[in-house]
C-alpha cells in the first residue's frame, strides 16, 4: 500500500480569501434583493400613479359629462313653449324658464323668491289651479281682455333629501280654435258636398221647365215660380260658397306691408268710414289680401248694425314688441254677453239672410297669422273688433297670454 501524502493546511492568504468570500456573498445577496425591492417598488409607484391619473381624467370626463347633460337639459328647459316653475316645498323657487318668466313675472328672474307667497294676487282661477292637488284645466281673461284656456300639470319628488314641486303650464287656447275650426271645416266640407250635388239637378231641371212650357199660356204665370227657384237656388249656391271659402282657407303669405295705402285702399270701398288717429310708420308683418278680406268683412258688419254710418271708425294702434292692433268700431247696439259668447261660432248669425260665418273666417285668418281676434262693447254704445297682430316678421310676442301672479 501506498501511503497517502497529507494535505498541507491553507496558508495565510488562502485562508484570508476564503473568509472575505463568506463574507462578501451575503452582501451581494443582500444587494440584489434591495435593489428586486426598490424596483417593485418603483414599478408599483408608477402604476399607482397611472391609475391615479385615469381615474382622474375619467371623473373629469364625468363631471364634464355631466355638466354638458346638465347644459343641453337647462337649454331644453328655457325653450320649452310651456312654462315651467320648480320650487321647493315651502314655495323657495330654484328655476323658471323663458316661458315662466314671461307668463308670470314680467319677464324677470325671480330665482330665490317665495312663489307661494305671490300666489295672493293672482288671478282666482290660476291660484285655485296651483293649489290644487292634481292636474287643472283653467280660463283666464289676460291683460288684453282675451280669454285663455290653460292646462297646469304638478308633479312632487325629491333632490338631495329636499321636497320639491315640478309645475308645468300650457297655453290651450289657440289649438282649442284650431281644432274647433278643423271639426267645423270637415262637417262644412260634406255639408256643402250634398248640398251642391243637390243644386246642381234643381238648376237644370228649371231650364229643362222653362224650355218645355216655352210658347205655353201658362208659361208666364208659370216663369215667377221658375225665377224664384232659380233666385233661391242661387242664393243657396252663394251661401255653400262662403263656407267653401271658410273650408278651404290656405295658409297666409305674411309680407312687409304699409299701413298708410293699405288703410287707405280699404276705406275707399266705404266712404262712410273713417280712419281715427294715425297709422304707424313701421309696415305691417301679413298677408295682404288675407287682412283686407278680414277689414271688409268687419265693415260691412259695423255698416249693417243700425248705428250712424259716419260713426263707423278704423285705427291701427302700435304696442312696440307685443305688434300692432287693428280696430273697427261702430256706434250701433252692440252686442249682448248672450250674443257676443256665439258670435264667433259658425252658423249663428242674428241678421236675417246672415251667413254666420263672416267673424268665424275673420278668426281663423287673424290667428293663422298668429294673431287674436277680440270683441268689446264700447262705452256710450257700439261694438270694437279688436285684431292684433305680431310684430314684423312674426318676432315672438312675450306678452300674450301674461298670468302676472301680482295681477288679480
Amino acid at each position: 500500500m501506498v501511503p497517502v501524502p497529507a494535505l498541507a493546511p491553507p496558508g495565510p492568504l488562502a485562508r484570508a480569501g476564503a473568509e472575505a468570500r463568506a463574507v462578501t456573498a451575503p452582501l451581494w445577496l443582500l444587494a440584489a434583493l434591495g435593489v428586486g425591492i426598490v424596483g417593485l417598488s418603483l414599478a408599483r409607484a408608477v402604476a399607482a400613479r397611472r391609475a391615479a391619473r385615469e381615474l382622474a381624467d375619467r371623473r373629469r370626463a364625468e363631471v364634464a359629462a355631466a355638466a354638458e347633460r346638465e347644459a343641453l337639459l337647462r337649454a331644453a328647459l328655457e325653450g320649452a313653449p310651456s312654462a315651467i316653475v320648480l320650487f321647493s316645498d315651502v314655495g323657495r323657487i330654484s328655476l323658471a324658464n323663458a316661458a315662466a318668466r314671461e307668463l308670470f313675472f314680467d319677464g324677470r328672474d325671480p330665482q330665490g323668491e317665495n312663489f307661494v307667497a305671490m300666489l295672493g294676487g293672482a288671478p282666482e282661477a290660476l291660484r285655485r289651479a296651483l293649489l290644487g292637488d292634481g292636474d287643472e284645466l283653467f280660463s283666464v281673461d289676460d291683460p288684453a281682455g282675451e280669454r285663455q284656456t290653460y292646462t297646469l300639470a304638478k308633479r312632487r319628488f325629491v333632490i338631495a333629501g329636499e321636497a320639491m314641486v315640478l309645475v308645468l303650464v300650457k297655453n290651450l287656447s289657440r289649438e282649442l280654435h284650431r281644432q274647433e275650426a278643423d271639426a267645423w271645416k270637415r262637417m262644412i266640407r260634406v255639408f256643402c258636398h250634398e248640398l251642391n250635388n243637390s243644386l246642381a239637378p234643381v238648376s237644370s231641371l228649371v231650364h229643362s221647365a222653362r224650355l218645355v212650357v216655352d210658347g205655353s199660356p201658362v208659361a208666364p204665370r208659370l216663369e215667377r215660380i221658375f225665377a224664384t227657384i232659380a233666385d233661391r237656388t242661387e242664393h243657396l249656391r252663394l251661401f255653400l260658397d262662403g263656407y267653401a271659402q271658410f273650408s278651404r282657407l290656405p295658409l297666409p303669405r305674411p309680407v312687409e306691408v304699409a299701413w298708410g295705402p293699405f288703410v287707405a285702399r280699404v276705406l275707399a270701398l266705404w266712404p262712410a268710414a273713417r280712419l281715427e288717429g294715425e297709422v304707424p310708420a313701421e309696415p305691417g308683418w301679413f298677408d295682404p289680401a288675407q287682412l283686407e278680406q278680414v277689414v271688409i268683412n268687419l265693415l260691412k258688419n259695423a255698416a249693417e248694425c243700425g248705428g250712424p254710418p259716419d260713426q263707423v271708425t278704423v285705427s291701427v294702434t302700435s304696442m312696440a314688441a307685443r305688434g300692432v292692433r287693428l280696430t273697427v268700431a261702430d256706434r250701433g247696439p252692440g252686442m249682448s254677453p248672450q250674443v257676443m259668447e256665439r258670435a264667433l261660432v259658425p252658423f249663428y248669425s242674428t241678421k236675417e239672410r246672415g251667413s254666420g260665418i263672416g267673424l268665424t273666417l275673420c278668426r281663423e285668418i287673424v290667428e293663422a297669422h298668429g294673431g287674436a281676434l277680440r270683441l268689446e262693447n264700447r262705452d256710450g254704445g257700439g261694438l270694437a273688433v279688436h285684431v292684433r297682430l305680431l310684430p314684423a316678421r312674426g318676432l315672438v310676442d312675450g306678452a300674450v297670454g301674461k298670468l302676472t301672479l301680482t295681477r288679480s
